[in-house]
């Protein structure tokens, strides 16, 4: 019975030690330059989200590598900022930022018909 209380105690701490994505967010200040999907000085996170889901085959991966190691360049419009690194990141901080981004990315992924200017098949003129 102690043991089974125990092991029920560490793994109610290791639950509540872990932070939310949010709280690393504020604590490392991500928010001064991000926002969740407004431009600010730095892509949104719903961005980047969408960004890597299409163009990576290791959309998370590409997310931590840039939170760990800094990035430059990946966002035209963006392109004279430059994101700093954060290698002192734990990896449980590191997966659940990127579980978070990930979460902002929208379902539907499919390629379409339109040329990525929100055309479609109605060419913009209301047609369904």
């Amino acid at each position: 019975m102690k043991k089974f209380l125990l092991i029920t105690l560490l793994s109610t701490c290791a639950i509540f030690a872990s932070q939310s994505a949010k709280e690393i967010l504020k604590d490392n200040g991500c928010m001064a330059c991000h926002s969740i999907s407004g431009i600010k000085k730095a892509p949104p996170f719903d961005r980047i989200a969408r960004r890597n889901s299409r163009r990576s085959a290791d959309p998370r991966g590409e997310i931590i590598n840039s939170i760990k190691n800094g990035s430059e360049g990946k966002y035209p419009m963006f392109s004279d900022t430059k994101m700093p690194a954060f290698s002192y990141l734990t990896n449980e901080q590191l997966n659940t930022l990127a579980d978070w981004i990930m979460d902002l990315a929208p379902t539907n992924l499919g390629r379409g018909m339109g040329r990525g200017r929100g055309m479609g098949r109605g060419m913009g003129r209301g047609m369904m």
